[in-house]
């Protein structure tokens, strides 16, 4: 699975992300093939792990930012994925999880993009930033 441009949301700072997420998931694809394939696996999950939570903090700021109306159902997706990625990541270290992985990897992150994070692209290009104090 690799970046395509079909993915691109056209807000520079995302789309950033998304490839740098790209890039470590090309990094845990490496990791399966490995000598040492559960510990490359399980660091790389938590490579993985602790990237997603930044990106997911920042997309959910914008949102919040510009009053996206559905900020709650985004962030749910995002605590949904993170509880799958925190529980492979916790069976990484006893056995392969490399094809659980790999289905999650593949049908929420693409998934995700395509739906969730491109449906927040126009409220985001026109409504104004509210800032509270």
């Amino acid at each position: 699975m690799g970046w395509s441009d079909k993915l691109l949301t056209g807000i520079e700072e995302i789309d950033e992300q998304h490839k740098a997420l790209f890039e470590v998931i090309n990094r845990l694809d490496l990791a399966v093939g490995s000598e040492d394939k559960w510990s490359a696996v399980h660091f790389a999950l938590v490579e993985l792990d602790n990237y997603v939570r930044i990106h997911f903090a920042v997309e959910e700021a914008l949102m919040r930012l510009h009053g996206y109306p559905d900020l709650a159902d985004h962030i749910a997706a995002h605590r949904g994925f993170a509880s799958q990625l925190t529980e492979i990541k916790g069976h990484s270290i006893r056995r392969d999880v490399s094809d659980e992985m790999t289905r999650l990897l593949h049908n929420w992150l693409v998934g995700h993009i395509h739906k969730a994070d491109k449906a927040y692209v126009p409220h985001l290009r026109t409504a104004p930033v509210t800032i509270r104090s």
